[in-house]
């Protein structure tokens, strides 16, 4: 049993905990307008995902799927370049400063530290240490500002779980995409880790997603929308997604490459 975070913790799907997650802040946020935008907002909060499960599935939210694998595949490849990324997303170049690269892209931050990362696991299957930093101390305005401060790995019990921690989270525009690419990260590092340890070594297993958020919100534009979700039977399903049926890391960023998700997703849509 999983008493991560003080309690027992079932299986908890993206698609459950988002619904959960959604109808938290919609009814029980405070309001507040940072910046002059008016959104409802809970503040420290953390949300509980299996990362076996890590795609939010509700045909109402009609998210964008092939960006979902396009980003993840970008952060994974250390990628900071806007033309990369651009053609999965027709509005996301209004967050570059100077239309060639996003000054909070997690990609190069999370590469240049993912070694040390894997190193510290490698070590010691116990460690407090495999820790990396996606805030840049004193930063300059800027129109991408990292949302993420610090992610940390543990593996207890033979299980990797992910701690994320973030100082803001949009519930509808960026939860689920977070949710998504950092399992796929922490996949990512099962894979390093096998090659690490070869024939000796016994498979982890993945955990749990601790995403702690200092402001989780709903922008006032997305309220109408947020107030009709309906459960989640109006969802399509899929496999379990396993990090150790891929050959290899580059297994797993070639299929990401691709912009599909059939190996973890029986489309239903």
């Amino acid at each position: 049993m999983d008493n991560i975070g003080g309690k027992l913790n079932g299986c908890k799907t993206a698609s459950d905990v988002w619904l959960k997650l959604l109808d938290e802040v919609y009814y029980r946020g405070n309001l507040v307008s940072p910046r002059g935008l008016k959104s409802k907002e809970i503040l420290a909060n953390t949300t509980v995902v299996d990362m076996k499960f890590p795609v939010v599935t509700n045909k109402d939210r009609d998210l964008g799927y092939r960006f979902m694998a396009a980003e993840a595949y970008w952060i994974l490849s250390g990628n900071n370049k806007l033309r990369d990324i651009q053609p999965y997303s027709p509005i996301i170049d209004m967050f570059s400063d100077d239309g060639v690269f996003f000054f909070g892209a997690y990609g190069p931050r999370i590469v240049d530290q993912l070694t040390y990362v894997v190193d510290a696991l490698y070590r010691d299957q116990n460690t407090r240490q495999a820790v990396l930093t996606i805030w840049r101390p004193n930063p300059r305005e800027s129109r991408d500002i990292p949302c993420t401060i610090s992610v940390q790995w543990v593996i207890r019990d033979n299980v990797i779980h992910c701690i994320d921690t973030m100082r803001s989270s949009d519930v509808w525009l960026g939860w689920p995409y977070d949710v998504f690419n950092f399992s796929m990260l922490t996949g990512y590092i099962m894979l390093l880790l096998r090659r690490k340890f070869t024939n000796i070594y016994k498979p982890i297993s993945l955990g749990n997603l601790y995403l702690t958020a200092g402001s989780q919100h709903l922008y006032e534009n997305n309220w109408k929308a947020a107030s009709i979700i309906t459960p989640t039977n109006n969802a399509f399903t899929y496999k379990e997604f396993d990090p150790l049926s891929f050959r290899d890391e580059n297994d797993l960023l070639d299929h990401l490459k691709k912009g599909l998700l059939p190996d973890i997703l029986n489309d239903q849509r």
